[in-house]
């Protein structure tokens, strides 16, 4: 995830934070898990959905009696969307002595913090960040489905079950955009289909004409578009304009409320690759949007849904094997099918969570489940 885009009011969250003490659950009256995310920054809407999906999750654990008499609590630092102030807040965490830590949020922030967990031995699980961690090390884990695993999933949509045979892409010239095209077009060659063009553009940059008019120069049935949402609500609309009637999809980035906000009705009709969908009709999904709605006055989105399984799978370890450090880590390694409300969650050596990428449409102004 990056940490420029997002719109939305920043909303003041109070938790009710037990003192921190020792680890042992014998010597302390609450289990402390720290949060990093950046409630003052660029994507408030997102950090504030972390904070109340963990929450949520450790009100229930707590109330449902916590862990060997232990209530569950949560220690929340605003990293302001800051790689430096990332890692600071980690180091006063981790003096804090908390168990674990969910966050940080995005991409950079976790490559900044992913190091010193490691070096810490203290296991950091990230709910959003989706791109390549370098040096990420064993006690790095995620939520969030990896961006080139959402496009590999999203190409064998298009060509197997849309059949698509002839596809183009509008591509973010950055290191996310390249990523994701990348993963996108090798899976989609490999089943058959062919490339028929690939147009770049530049984070900042608002006119699209020329990529809608080069779309129909190509003479594609499908187009990628591999960005972020303030570009990508610009290219629908440049693509609606030009009167492009072709199958639409998108990466991961635009699996939000601020594509949304931003397209109107451009973004109808889109497929995107999605992490968690809050109209899927499995009864633990149901429930978990119910709590959710009853607790917040709202709709869970995916950042929640993340944040809440990160809480639980965490809970769940601790439960395993206790609340030391290199337990927990061991515990999250060998956990298989967690029954997440994201999905049944076993994480790959990576750290990363080895589940299926269900796919949504934008119907009417609102992401439905197309497949899961």
């Amino acid at each position: 995830m990056r940490a420029a885009i997002g719109i939305g009011l920043i909303v003041a969250v109070a938790l009710g934070v037990a003192g921190c003490g020792g680890r042992s659950l014998r010597a302390q009256g609450a289990i402390s898990i720290g949060v990093i995310t950046p409630l003052n920054s660029g994507v408030p809407a997102a950090a504030r959905a972390v904070v109340q999906g963990a929450t949520l999750a450790a009100e229930e654990v707590s109330a449902a009696g916590g862990i060997g008499g232990a209530s569950v609590s949560l220690i929340v630092r605003d990293d302001r969307g800051s790689a430096e102030e990332a890692a600071r807040q980690f180091e006063q965490l981790v003096a804090q002595k908390v168990v674990a830590i969910v966050g940080p949020l995005t991409d950079a922030t976790a490559i900044a913090v992913a190091p010193l967990a490691e070096r810490a031995k203290v296991v950091i699980i990230s709910p959003g960040a989706t791109g390549t961690i370098p040096y990420a090390g064993s006690s790095f884990f995620r939520t969030a489905l990896p961006a080139e695993a959402q496009a590999r999933a999203l190409a064998e949509f298009v060509v197997k079950a849309k059949r698509a045979r002839r596809i183009t892409i509008i591509q973010d010239g950055n290191e996310y955009g390249t990523l994701v095209a990348l993963a996108f077009s090798q899976r989609i060659q490999a089943l058959g289909a062919e490339l028929v063009g690939t147009r770049y553009y530049r984070d900042g940059d608002v006119s699209f004409e020329r990529h809608a008019t080069g779309v129909v120069a190509d003479g594609a049935d499908a187009v990628f578009i591999a960005g972020y949402p303030d570009e990508g609500a610009l290219i629908l609309e440049a693509l609606r304009a030009r009167g492009v009637r072709i199958l639409v999809v998108g990466s991961d980035a635009l699996y939000s409320p601020d594509l949304l906000y931003r397209a109107r009705g451009a973004a109808n009709e889109i497929y995107l690759p999605a992490g968690f969908v809050v109209t899927d009709p499995l009864p633990a999904i149901q429930k978990f949007v119910a709590a959710y709605r009853k607790r917040y006055n709202e709709a869970p989105d995916h950042y929640a849904a993340q944040a809440y399984d990160a809480v639980k799978m965490l809970v769940a370890a601790i439960r395993r094997g206790g609340a030391e450090p290199a337990t927990i880590k061991a515990s999250l390694q060998g956990l298989r099918r967690f029954p997440g409300v994201t999905g049944e969650i076993t994480f790959d050596r990576y750290g990363a969570p080895d589940q299926p990428v269900a796919i949504a449409q934008v119907r009417q102004g609102r992401f439905e489940l197309v497949r899961r």
